[in-house]
């Protein structure tokens, strides 16, 4: 298992952390803020967000090590052959103990292979970048996730998480979070059921006030459909801690569930329109909502 000494970062923290804070007393006539919120989510949406995760210091490897070389062979597969399989997924192993290397690349099924690739390159070599020599790694950004390890990781379903929130406020919590989580949770049950389970599902649903919340849930193509829900599961458990806000996400090594109030994934088209079976979604009229931050 990863050690608990291991080291966790936002690439985006920066960004959260020194968002602007926009009031809507600042403007003048509903038809302003409109505008504004437009304006502000075409912005928001152009950045990409990115977070990675590495080990403690002592878990290292040297520049000229085998396990160096190892890792080098493995990036570049994982780089060559994640679009020439089903799903945008590819696991491998590269050498022998004690210097084999393990890992792994996923996209999202709804981008093109094209931007799978430039996503799955540009993440392997920021990686290399913010882990530097780190035996154990991953970097998640909005179009993939790339991981790998010393140790044999395929299959079992990755605990520890990575939250990420928009800094703004979703109107009446209480009442959104029993919608949120079961909304979350029908989404968890569609990706995890049936004969060919996807492992991956995209939703939305209506609220109050005529807002939408638009979900996705994913695991990676290493687990089988009883582990996804397991990972799945503990990340919706771990959402709780946002569920203040207009949008967030939980990333583990395994999967990853993330909510907004606008949609962020493509194909939007065929995505799966559900109604949670809770009820009583009556609040009282809220304020415009802002659009997510990069995340």
């Amino acid at each position: 298992q990863l050690p608990s000494d291991r080291c966790t970062n936002s690439l985006a923290s920066k960004t959260r952390k020194t968002a602007a804070v926009v009031t809507y007393e600042m403007f003048v006539t509903a038809d302003i803020k409109f505008l504004i919120f437009l304006l502000l989510l075409s912005s928001f949406h152009a950045a990409d967000a990115q977070s990675y995760k590495c080990p403690s210091p002592q878990l290292t490897y040297t520049a000229n090590s085998i396990f160096r070389r190892n890792l080098d062979d493995l990036l570049a597969s994982l780089v060559d052959k994640v679009t020439s399989l089903p799903g945008f997924f590819y696991n491998t192993t590269v050498g022998s103990n004690p210097d084999r290397v393990y890992g792994l690349v996923q996209c999202h099924r709804d981008v093109s292979a094209e931007e799978c690739r430039s996503c799955a390159v540009s993440s392997a070599s920021q990686l290399r970048q913010v882990c530097t020599n780190s035996k154990v790694a991953m970097f998640w950004r909005d179009d993939c996730f790339i991981r790998y390890s010393f140790y044999n990781f395929f299959g079992v379903a990755d605990k520890i998480q990575e939250e990420m929130e928009n800094p703004n406020a979703i109107s009446s919590p209480s009442r959104f979070e029993p919608f949120l989580l079961s909304f979350l949770r029908n989404l968890t049950a569609s990706a995890t059921t049936g004969g060919s389970s996807p492992l991956y599902v995209t939703g939305a649903a209506p609220y109050a006030n005529s807002l939408t919340v638009y979900g996705l849930v994913e695991c990676t193509g290493d687990l089988s459909p009883a582990s996804c829900r397991s990972c799945l599961n503990n990340s919706i458990d771990g959402i709780r801690c946002c569920t203040d806000r207009v949008g967030a996400r939980i990333l583990s090594g395994s999967c990853v569930v993330r909510y907004e109030i606008y949609p962020f994934f493509g194909n939007f088209s065929t995505a799966t329109t559900l109604t949670p079976p809770v009820t009583n979604w009556s609040a009282s009229p809220a304020p415009l909502p802002l659009p997510a931050s990069p995340l």
